[in-house]
């Protein structure tokens, strides 16, 4: 009997708690900065809040959502939402302003392996006052972290 046993590469969360996403005003719009691991990039990204309890869909109603990214920093996990710079299928534009808080899902594009997805959270009331330097980014518990601080949060296999 011949068994096989295939590893593929792979990034998990460290903690049981989800990573931090985080987020930033930057040339008038919120970019977003998802974890990533170095062999992942987006593919699509959602902006959604918790729908009214009607029983359909997925629970959540859909703001913002894009898909396509088409520059290194967007598949790379660092997009503008609401903007087309940052996709270019933008599948429902942003109408209105961002509620305080809301989640932000991305799918990532792995070759070779089945599209999965990754979300967070956000919450716009953390930046009130509050000063970034280039290249840091707030999370929704308060906390401040640069790209790669972000990134650190996964434990990506090779």
């Amino acid at each position: 009997m011949l068994i096989a046993v295939t590893v593929l590469p792979s990034c998990t969360v460290e903690a049981p708690d989800p990573p931090d996403f985080g987020f930033r005003w930057a040339g008038g719009g919120l970019v977003v900065a998802a974890p990533l691991c170095p062999s992942e990039s987006v593919d699509q990204a959602r902006v959604s809040v918790p729908s009214a309890a009607d029983g359909r869909g997925d629970g959540f109603d859909t703001l913002w959502s894009a898909g396509g990214p088409v520059t290194d920093e967007a598949r790379g996990g660092t997009f503008s939402v609401g903007s087309s710079t940052s996709f270019r299928n933008v599948e429902k534009p942003l109408s209105g302003a961002l509620p305080d808080e809301f989640y932000v899902e991305i799918r990532l594009a792995e070759p070779g392996r089945t599209a999965e997805g990754r979300d967070g959270t956000v919450d716009l009331t953390k930046l009130k006052g509050t000063r970034l330097r280039d290249g840091e980014f707030m999370t929704w518990t308060g906390k401040v972290l640069t790209r790669g601080q972000l990134d650190a949060q996964l434990r990506c296999g090779d």
